[in-house]
């Protein structure tokens, strides 16, 4: 732990953190570096999230909406979620798409069908299972299952970084 800490200490601390910050890249690794560190994280995300950062924003989804670094809250996760996903970030509209399942099938088609637009390989899984089984609002079409299954193995060799 005192390991740990040192040397998220010494990576905040080094020339090249400190001459081009990137705050999103800093707040990623207070966020995974523990408990004591995610509250500084989940206030940097919100910041860069405020300043237009998609990616702070899906990470903020992510903390809101798993309690870490403060209070859980389902309403507000959503809302950065789905401000991440409005800015192009493809796991923040395939989890929109999974949170709104149950409450609003035409949200949740609409962010299943933007993430499988950009590629995401869950998605297009998802979408393919959706398709198979006639849920989410899709008609039952074994042929498009075929092809979203195609598209998403596809998709799982050619994955793109993290946000």
């Amino acid at each position: 732990m005192k390991r740990a800490a040192w040397l998220l200490a010494a990576a905040l601390a080094s020339p090249l953190a400190l001459a081009a910050p990137d705050v999103t890249a800093r707040a990623k690794v207070l966020m995974r570096a523990g408990e004591a560190s995610q509250p500084q994280a989940r206030a940097l995300f919100e910041h860069a999230a405020a300043q237009g950062s998609g990616p702070a924003a899906y990470y903020l989804g992510l903390m809101v909406k798993n309690g870490m670094g403060g209070p859980q809250d389902g309403a507000a996760a959503l809302g950065w979620l789905e401000l991440a996903a409005q800015r192009q970030v493809a796991p923040a509209m395939f989890i929109v798409a999974n949170l709104l399942q149950d409450s609003d099938d035409a949200r949740a088609r609409f962010w299943l069908d933007a993430a499988c637009d950009l590629e995401y390989p869950e998605a297009l899984q998802q979408k393919s299972v959706a398709l198979a089984e006639g849920r989410m609002g899709y008609a039952h079409n074994e042929e498009q299952s075929f092809l979203y299954l195609k598209m998403a193995t596809h998709a799982m060799g050619h994955r793109p970084p993290e946000p």
